[in-house]
């Protein structure tokens, strides 16, 4: 039992961190800190004291590194990120009984709890903080960068959302906690498709190659397919991930050009830490679409 509480407490502490470094230390997690939450995480793990258990958890860390490392590298999440991840999964590779719900988790990993609520809170948040952002940022209406496309896009991406859970209402018997959730993707996703560029635009700086920093984000869905060419054409590693090499090469080929950098993006760390307490909390989201 004591073990339990110090695991949930280091949950929470060390993701609670991570979203402090993210917040305060623009976005940069200081890498003494981030490897030795992956050491804190391994030895939390040997204190199972169960070669079967020690096991899963390292093999589910290295899973969560590997495939967070290909995310990575095609721009979606940054390294920190990856190695919070992994340190959590070491932390509690498995949970047993959520602190307000109690449903057993059917020996779903932790993390895949956490990637979960993340996600929903993510998409969540987002909208309801960058739409308003949008507005100020660009200067009043953001109409004109929604196009038929867009809404054609939301309104087929919401249909399906409709129908799933009509199904889920009326053949699954979802609970009301369930309801909540779907409701909550169905906002999100909407919102996240209708203005895309909008929120783009309030999370971007547009930056020459001086003000590049390794890890940074490039917004492709925001530029011109002619200057991306061009860039391209000149320089042929461009991508969505700014590298060491990114920076070294278009400064050696004299690129100029300036692009839109997410330099305004909330902070991964932040829905992070909100998805772990949730997950401590309630366990697997998706566990509450079961029947009731």
């Amino acid at each position: 039992m004591e073990l339990l509480i110090i695991r949930l407490a280091s949950l929470v502490a060390i993701a609670f961190a991570y979203m402090l470094f993210d917040v305060l230390n623009n976005r940069n997690v200081p890498t003494v800190f981030a490897y030795s939450s992956l050491a804190y995480g391994v030895a939390l793990t040997v204190l199972y004291l169960n070669i079967r258990t020690i096991v899963a958890s390292i093999g589910i860390a290295v899973a969560v590194l590997g495939l967070g490392y290909v995310v990575y590298r095609i721009g979606q999440l940054g390294a920190g990120d990856v190695i919070e991840f992994a340190a959590l999964s070491l932390i509690m590779p498995f949970q047993g009984i959520p602190v307000l719900y109690g449903i057993t988790q059917l020996g779903i990993p932790f993390i895949i709890s956490v990637f979960i609520a993340t996600g929903v809170v993510a998409l969540v948040v987002v909208p309801l903080y960058y739409i308003p952002r949008a507005k100020k940022v660009l200067g009043g209406s953001i109409s004109g960068l929604v196009g038929r496309k867009d809404i054609f896009k939301a309104g087929f991406v919401g249909a399906a959302w409709v129908v799933f859970a009509a199904f889920l209402i009326v053949f699954a018997r979802i609970g009301a906690g369930g309801i909540i959730i779907v409701a909550a993707l169905i906002f999100g996703s909407v919102a996240a498709v209708v203005y895309e560029k909008p929120m783009t635009f309030a999370m971007v700086d547009f930056v020459g190659v001086s003000r590049f920093e390794e890890g940074d984000i490039i917004a492709f869905n925001i530029m011109d397919k002619r200057q991306i060419d061009s860039i391209k054409k000149r320089f042929g590693g461009f991508d969505r991930l700014v590298t060491g090499h990114t920076i070294k090469e278009m400064k050696r080929r004299n690129i100029r050009d300036k692009v839109p950098v997410y330099k305004k993006a909330i902070p991964l760390a932040a829905p992070i830490f909100i998805g772990l307490v949730i997950s401590i909390l309630f366990g697997n989201l998706m566990l509450l679409l079961l029947p009731v």
